[in-house]
């Protein structure tokens, strides 16, 4: 990882040499946060060792912006972050792409960047977002494996700890960002464009490299039909799983990379005086080998082809928001949202079963822009897991941020 940030920090001031401007930004975000007792970082994001009310620097940003030349350009950010453990991680570099612009109305990058899809990619840092959390389809991990593929003790039943652990995948991946070449194309100004990028992995893919010839393509088309109302429509598709020492024997007649995940979503905001109207709905399709009694499922006993599964789930989130026109810079904001698991046939056991058990979350935040650089806010979430008989299933968090940009 220093490699890493040496040489994007080399390669930041040998472009910046040549740059007609470059511009430095940054973000630091405090947090005091506590949860409930069943809380687990792959469920609602806070750990279950610091579930006690305590305060943290959730992340810390650098932005970098360089004019490399005329219709040239580099986007970078380096993270520091609580991700996955709740301790402070090695600082990583999540954005890094050159960008080409030949005229307003096209641009094309490559590297690591945002994803096209969806709304929640262009909100993601805690000053753009309304609360604290990452969307359900986002943030909370499935019992699908980048190792394994189906595997029914992922998802919800694991430790997040410094990466090791294989706790499965979020839907989308919560970093919202892809690595590869893009374009983005206006076609008509204020009203339709359309951003398509070639992938190193499906959109679920939470890695950066890929050990594997995997691909992906993902992309959105985005409408303005009104002056109030954005509509945006998206779609990936790719392979995601990774080599890994589990899986490198099952390989060799199974390639990894024929195993995909389809997704498909759309996104909308309605905007009007103080108030604002916002989410996603999203599907997606998996095929993948399934992981049980510590190997895979193959087609029969004698047999080295693996069984291949295809399970799908659905989910979506809506956020309502009202800005005082008593309190300049003030807003509330309520979230709405589900994760659900479509039943499947297993083609060994012929039995109809839920391969992972949904989740309905409720929320609301409130949020005070302090100064032009600051911002206050403070959310609540509770949620209920399907087959919880509990009046109280205690997986709620309290968050409150302090935001300050530089």
């Amino acid at each position: 990882m220093k490699k890493r940030i040496l040489a994007f920090f080399a390669l930041f001031f040998t472009t910046g040499l040549l740059a007609q401007s470059t511009q430095v930004s940054g973000e630091l975000d405090f947090e005091f946060r506590a949860g409930g007792r069943e809380s687990n970082f792959i469920t609602n994001e806070i750990p279950n060792e610091f579930r006690y009310p305590h305060a943290v620097i959730n992340q810390f940003n650098l932005f970098f912006f360089s004019e490399l030349a005329e219709k040239w350009s580099f986007n970078g950010r380096v993270q520091l972050d609580i991700w996955g453990t709740g301790r402070l991680n090695q600082p990583r570099i999540t954005l890094a792409a050159v960008t080409y612009e030949p005229n307003t109305r096209l641009s094309l990058s490559a590297g690591r960047m945002i994803s096209p899809f969806g709304l929640y990619a262009r909100r993601q840092l805690l000053s753009q977002n309304l609360f604290a959390a990452a969307p359900l389809m986002y943030g909370y991990f499935i019992n699908i494996s980048e190792r394994r593929g189906f595997w029914p003790i992922a998802g919800n039943t694991g430790i997040y700890d410094d990466g090791s652990s294989d706790v499965g995948v979020t839907t989308a991946y919560f970093g919202a960002y892809v690595t590869g070449a893009s374009m983005n194309w206006i076609l008509v100004p204020n009203r339709m464009n359309i951003e398509v990028a070639v992938t190193n992995a499906a959109l679920a893919s939470t890695l950066p490299n890929t050990n594997l010839a995997n691909a992906g393509i993902v992309g959105r088309i985005g409408v303005q039909p009104a002056m109030w109302w954005q509509q945006g429509f998206s779609v990936s598709y790719g392979s995601f799983m990774n080599l890994d020492t589990l899986n490198e024997r099952a390989r060799a007649n199974n390639p990894l990379e024929q195993y995909r995940q389809l997704l498909i979503g759309t996104d909308f905001i309605f905007a009007y005086l103080w108030f604002e109207l916002s989410g996603e709905v999203m599907w997606s399709r998996w095929n993948v080998p399934k992981f049980a009694n510590g190997q895979f499922v193959r087609v029969n006993a004698g047999s080295s082809k693996l069984q291949e599964y295809t399970l799908t789930n659905l989910g979506g989130y809506v956020d309502f928001k009202i800005e005082p026109p008593f309190l300049t810079g003030s807003y509330l904001a309520f979230r709405a949202e589900r994760i659900a698991f479509e039943p499947f046939n297993d083609p060994i056991t012929k039995a109809r079963t839920y391969w992972d058990k949904g989740v309905t979350r409720l929320s609301v935040a409130a949020g005070y822009k302090l100064s032009r650089n600051v911002l206050l806010r403070t959310t609540y979430s509770d949620q209920r897991t399907d087959g919880d008989r509990r009046s109280d299933p205690d997986d709620w968090t309290v968050r409150t941020l302090l935001i300050v940009l530089f």
